[in-house]
């Protein structure tokens, strides 16, 4: 962060210097050129030569011939004072312009051009009995060889020492300003710094102050947002290690009592002792089947299989799958399909595992008495399949949390009631998988609605 200020800092200084040499050098050689053209039209020569020039066009009654009297007394010996033959240019050179800004006379060479409006102001009138009759205009460079007196070369100087000085009175307040405007933007990147370094310490509690709302503070707010979702994604791993661990160790530990039982001869060995360990086999097999599809999911490797596909038909034969086990906990168990529906492109299997993960989990919270429909609509270029049941439902908190892995409404529940906990979450994943969406509801009058989304064919094709 030192190196940062110090290269900003170094960078606005050297801004900043080019910036009022700039603005020195223009203001010096401004003030001097406008102090010369002053000096210039209200000196003595200056006004000796209007004098003069009015003399002639007096006695003249007009500016002719005044090019080629000026030309005559420029070639020949040093003029004398006077009029008539005695007209002479002066040590300045000069033009001379008639109102409307045509030049008659010019003591560098033939009288050529328009003077412009902007310099004809600049010039210095010539009157006659109370009209304009010329305007006397400087030389073009002439004023670089104004020779001044020691009065005006002293008040040149005090304008330049004023100058220098209001620069590097600028210069210092610039250098203050600029170092606290350095400051106030480094030191967010201080705090942004020393977050990270904590973080990657790996305290996920680290958060960057945030102050005010220009871009280091979105900046700021982006790197909490970022800290938030590791702390959340290491809860969550934790989390589900810890249940990884119990969700294992269930089944085990009663595989292994039963097995140890049946050797140590407490438990016979008979059919029925063997469907019991075999039972919790098979309970290890799907958990570690589940687990290989999410991580399959997750790494953006589950394969999906897709055809043209009428969900009426598979539906019918998901629903007839769990009527036994339906009838067997008292809950009554429906299909609602229209008689015609869009055929969307899926993967058969894989629909067959959502709806069924739909259909169990509702099963396990439905009691005695309670009814599940399992309702099919069209839906706008897809199709919608709902799973309704009138159980006790879940919370309204719990609701956007109900597709995450291993979470359960209620953590108290044991397997034998709650299930593991993944059939939703990969739920999801195939859903999103064919790019449809899954989402749960409040059933109205009580209950739960989970519902999921497919594209019709001719959408996803």
């Amino acid at each position: 962060m030192r190196s940062l200020f110090l290269k900003g800092f170094l960078a606005f200084l050297a801004v900043l210097f080019v910036a009022l040499g700039t603005m020195a050098l223009l203001a010096g050689w401004a003030t001097t050129r406008e102090f010369r053209r002053y000096a210039l039209t209200h000196g003595p020569m200056w006004n000796a030569t209007v004098a003069e020039l009015r003399e002639y066009y007096v006695t003249h009654g007009s500016w002719e011939g005044l090019q080629e009297r000026l030309l005559a007394i420029g070639r020949m010996a040093p003029p004398a004072p006077g009029m008539g033959g005695m007209m002479r240019p002066g040590p300045l050179p000069f033009r001379l312009a008639e109102p409307d800004g045509r030049i008659v006379a010019d003591t560098s060479g033939p009288p050529q051009g328009v003077a412009a409006a902007e310099e004809l102001e600049r010039g210095v009138s010539i009157e006659v009995d109370g009209q304009v009759v010329g305007i006397l205009l400087p030389a073009p460079g002439s004023l670089a060889f104004l020779p001044l007196d020691t009065p005006q070369v002293r008040f040149l100087a005090r304008v330049r020492l004023a100058l220098v000085v209001a620069g590097l009175a600028g210069l210092i307040a610039a250098l203050v300003i600029g170092g606290l405007l350095f400051r106030s933007i480094v030191a967010p990147l201080r705090g942004l710094t020393a977050a990270s370094r904590a973080i990657a310490r790996g305290d996920l509690a680290a958060r960057a102050p945030v102050r005010g709302h220009d871009e280091l503070s979105e900046l700021a707010r982006a790197f909490n947002s970022m800290a938030e979702s590791l702390a959340r994604a290491e809860t969550a791993r934790r989390n589900q290690t810890a249940d990884l661990a119990h969700e294992l160790r269930t089944p085990l530990t009663v595989l292994q009592g039963t097995l140890e039982a049946m050797l140590d001869g407490v438990y016979p060995t008979t059919p029925e002792n063997l469907q019991t360990a075999l039972a919790q086999v098979h309970t290890l097999s799907r958990l570690v089947e589940d687990l290989r599809l999410l991580a399959l999911a997750d790494a953006g490797q589950l394969t999906l299989r897709k055809a043209p596909l009428d969900l009426r038909p598979l539906l019918r034969e998901v629903v007839e799958a769990h009527r036994p086990q339906a009838q067997a906990a008292g809950v009554s168990l429906a299909l609602e399909s229209p008689p015609a529906l869009s055929l969307v492109l899926a993967d058969a299997d894989r629909l067959v595992q959502v709806v069924g993960n739909l259909l169990s989990n509702s099963l396990r919270h439905v009691p005695e008495g309670g009814h599940i429909t399992v309702r099919v609509t069209e839906a706008e270029r897809a199709v919608q399949v709902a799973v309704v049941d009138d159980g006790p439902g879940v919370s309204p908190e719990a609701l956007p949390r109900l597709f995450e892995r291993f979470w359960r409404d209620d953590p108290s529940r044991r397997r034998a009631t709650g299930g593991s906990g993944l059939g939703l979450a990969i739920a999801r994943h195939i859903v999103e998988g064919h790019g449809g969406r899954i989402w749960a509801e409040p059933t109205p009058g009580g209950g739960l609605t989970v519902s999921f989304t497919i594209p019709a064919a001719l959408l996803a094709a």
